[in-house]
């Protein structure tokens, strides 16, 4: 029986993973991240296996993790995350009949698509839970990346679910909560109750600065051609959380406004639950203007995630706060509850 369990990202900028202890109280033993060489991937799509491999081989070795099963997280603007709701109550019969309820909705023919049903409620009218859509080539390109670097996904988890789960580490039993997971090329806003999703919504926006696709890339061991952008992440970090590139700050503006946009429109549903608190994870995350205007459009006290809020490190084992920063997604991958 696995004595770890690991959870692993990989974005546009780089591979990141982090490895726990499996328990009821779960320590980090080993984390790390490796920049990827432009265009290698795109926020879990891969478009360049073998430098995929390369760059997860280097990883585990640097990290020295242990474990070669992973929970594969993803999440990006192809991913499709709908409501959906049927009268079917057996959990096979909704998924024998899911391909043929859902077919008219998917941007893929339904044999291109892999699909999974989240129930998160219950009621006289049926069962009510989230759909999930994914083109089955993008999945397929993961595992065979994962499986080029000697890895084996045992799951594949979707991020926005990690976060419901992390608002149940974060909050109170029975407390409503809203997480806002800030990545470069998308954001997840997640409204959830003692780790059940209620709402999610998956934001296409850029927090990058224009003409730098690689501005966020990892501070990781780089590769040749990403240790420039390494250089340009350094010297912009110098710089100071307040002192935002225009294009940033313009993205993070734009943000703000889906995210009023989002919230009002969950507000309005006849089911909504009001939320209670907010947090926030990512870029920028810790940037007080950023939680300020959050906390103006949720009306709720808003605090900043770092991984190590969601699980400690173990004592022989320090993650670096930068690290610590860019890992919260991943961290919540390991939570547990629904997936």
């Amino acid at each position: 029986m696995a004595k770890t369990q690991v959870a692993l990202e990989i974005t546009e900028a780089g591979v990141r993973a982090v490895e726990t202890t499996i328990g009821r109280a779960p320590v980090i033993l080993a984390a790390g991240e490796v920049a990827l060489p432009p265009g290698a991937a795109k926020d879990s799509e891969i478009l360049d296996r073998d430098a995929v491999a390369v760059a997860l081989q280097r990883l585990w070795a640097d990290a020295r993790i242990s474990s070669r099963e992973v929970v594969l997280g993803v999440g990006n603007r192809r991913i499709l995350v709908r409501e959906h709701s049927t009268q079917l109550s057996n959990p096979d019969h909704i998924r024998q009949a899911l391909p043929f309820e859902v077919q008219d909705r998917l941007p893929v023919p339904v044999d291109q698509a892999v699909l999974d049903f989240v129930p998160t409620r219950q009621d006289a009218e049926g069962v009510h839970g989230l759909l999930v859509a994914a083109v089955a080539e993008h999945m397929e390109e993961l595992v065979g990346a994962l499986a080029h670097a000697k890895l084996r996904a045992t799951s594949i988890d979707l991020l926005a679910f990690g976060y419901a789960r992390a608002l149940a580490a974060l909050g109170a039993p029975g407390e409503t909560g809203l997480f806002l997971g800030i990545g470069e090329h998308t954001t997840h806003i997640v409204v959830a109750t003692d780790g059940v999703p209620r709402f999610v919504r998956v934001v296409p926006l850029d927090i990058v600065p224009a003409g730098d696709p690689d501005a966020d890339t990892p501070h990781g061991p780089p590769t040749p051609d990403a240790e420039p952008a390494l250089r340009r992440t350094r010297r912009a970090a110098a710089v100071g959380p307040r002192a935002l590139d225009p294009d940033v700050q313009a993205a993070l503006i734009e943000l703000v406004g889906r995210l009023r946009g989002t919230v009002n429109f969950y507000r309005d549903r006849p089911d909504a639950v009001p939320i209670d608190r907010a947090w926030i994870a990512g870029l920028h995350a810790d940037h007080e203007r950023l939680v300020d205007a959050v906390a103006r459009v949720t009306e709720t006290p808003v605090a900043p995630v770092v991984a190590t809020d969601l699980i400690a490190t173990s004592r022989t084992f320090a993650l670096a706060p930068e690290l610590a920063t860019r890992m919260a997604g991943t961290a919540s991958l390991l939570l547990g509850g629904i997936r």
